[in-house]
């Protein structure tokens, strides 16, 4: 049996509990900066990364407005992508940005984990697709988020890390034997035939 399977047994019996996202977490602050303020590339000035509508940083900035250890679903644009941000970040107006309530209670990064879960299905039924798609913060609030023991959210937690960073990985090692093959198949001047 797996060890995950051992702890729903002995901590869950009966199941998990269920609450709103809007109860277990809190909105953290945000604010809009003019694409003029912010940096394509990091550097000492602007070392802060712009969390926005994006799936990529919309930029750099100079401040945060948020501790890292968060999570952020896009509001307009890409409506329901969800990050995590682990360092100090500036939240843009485009998004919402959370943390769990209590890291003693629930895990913020089990939340984000849970809800990359739920993505797809926010997209196909929170969504409104107009000229600019965007969501909902009261159909956001109202996501029902698994509560399991913290064991079990550590574990789980534990596991996609190593994942995600095995993922990473192998996604580099992909790139670089691209451009190694690349450079080794390139043979220069005209092909004979």
């Amino acid at each position: 049996m797996h060890p995950l399977q051992q702890l729903l047994r002995m901590y869950c019996p009966n199941g998990v509990e269920w609450r709103a996202l809007g109860e277990v977490c809190v909105s953290l602050k945000k604010e809009t900066l003019k694409q003029h303020e912010v940096s394509a590339e990091r550097n000492e000035r602007y070392p802060y990364p712009v969390v926005n509508s994006s799936r990529e940083f919309y930029g750099y900035y100079g401040h945060y407005n948020n501790e890292g250890n968060a999570f952020c679903i896009a509001a307009r644009g890409n409506a329901g992508f969800v990050s995590f941000i682990a360092e100090p970040f500036w939240a843009g107006g485009l998004c919402y940005p959370y943390r769990s309530r209590s890291d003693n209670e629930l895990l913020t990064k089990f939340v984000f984990y849970y809800l990359k879960t739920q993505e797809q299905h926010m997209m196909d039924t929170f969504v409104a697709h107009g000229s600019i798609t965007a969501i909902n913060k009261t159909d956001v609030d109202g996501i029902p988020i698994p509560l399991p023991p913290l064991p079990i959210q550590e574990e789980i937690v534990r596991i996609l890390d190593t994942f995600t960073e095995l993922t990473q990985e192998l996604t580099q090692r992909r790139a670089q034997f691209a451009y190694y093959r690349d450079k080794l198949l390139t043979f220069g001047g005209n092909a004979h035939g």
